[in-house]
């Protein structure tokens, strides 16, 4: 390379494309600081294409997003180092930030919600995110609300109708998820590929599930209310699923023969 580091011979969006595995921090003020030609990648779009760190897996945003749904591992570091600030629009002036050093945010796949949520002693910033997304994010493959509960339905609409090319969605830890939105979602969304639920499921939740999205093939409702009857119906509707996790469903009774049934045709079930 005569005299010339590996890395410096690298084009700027293949380093891009390796940076954007890592946490926004570490875009943010690590990387630029190694040297000028890592500061240019940092500064190409793609390297802000993903606002969560790629784990390891085969597929790096179905876990982030379904298998490991969870806003302080690995895969979702807090910009703000677990200091939020009760001020609502610091979060969204960060986020915008982002969405600025991305190129527009034409390019951004993936956000994960709860990082720009404002501190619980503060006012709301839910409906200003989802709006400053709806806008600005048209191509958008994977959107997790966990930790959002102050969304109205007006701003969940909007975001379901200006981001159509969605495939993963988690819900976890939110109240979205209800028979309107998951209509909306169906209606707007035809590549919805993979859902996460947690907590309280309403009883008509699994009609509209498996009329909605009968193409699934990722669902994740590990620590809910799911019951015999609706894990019944998913499993029977859902032919294309290949990975169901139903881990820390308590209410369950008669679920193993429901389960030992459905995994001729489903790849992994996780249950306990």
């Amino acid at each position: 390379m005569h005299g010339c580091a590996p890395w410096e011979a690298l084009p700027s969006l293949a380093l891009a494309n390796i940076f954007c595995r890592l946490s926004i921090i570490d875009r943010a003020r690590n990387v630029p600081l190694v040297c000028r030609s890592w500061a240019h990648a940092t500064r190409h779009p793609h390297c802000w294409a993903s606002m969560i760190a790629e784990n390891f897996g085969n597929s790096a945003a179905d876990h982030a997003f379904l298998m490991d749904s969870y806003p302080y591992g690995l895969s979702f570091p807090d910009p703000f180092d677990g200091r939020r600030s009760p001020c609502p629009h610091r979060g969204v002036a960060s986020l915008e930030a982002l969405i600025a050093r991305a190129g527009g945010g034409a390019v951004i796949a993936s956000i994960y919600f709860f990082p720009f949520l404002t501190s619980s002693s503060g006012p709301a910033n839910d409906d200003a995110i989802l709006r400053l997304i709806a806008r600005h994010c048209p191509n958008l493959k994977h959107l997790s609300f966990h930790g959002s509960q102050n969304a109205s339905q007006e701003a969940m609409v909007e975001i379901i109708r200006s981001c159509s090319k969605l495939e993963l969605v988690d819900f976890s830890d939110s109240p979205y998820f209800n028979p309107l939105v998951l209509g909306e979602l169906s209606n707007c969304c035809p590549n919805i590929r993979g859902i996460r639920r947690n907590g309280h499921l309403e009883p008509s939740f699994s009609y509209a599930l498996s009329a909605g999205f009968p193409s699934l093939r990722l669902l994740n409702i590990s620590n809910s209310t799911l019951v015999d009857k609706d894990l019944l119906t998913i499993v029977t509707a859902c032919k294309e699923l290949c990975y169901l996790d139903v881990t820390g469903c308590h209410m369950l009774i008669y679920y193993m023969h429901i389960i030992k049934v459905a995994s001729a045709g489903i790849a992994q079930i996780l249950y306990d």
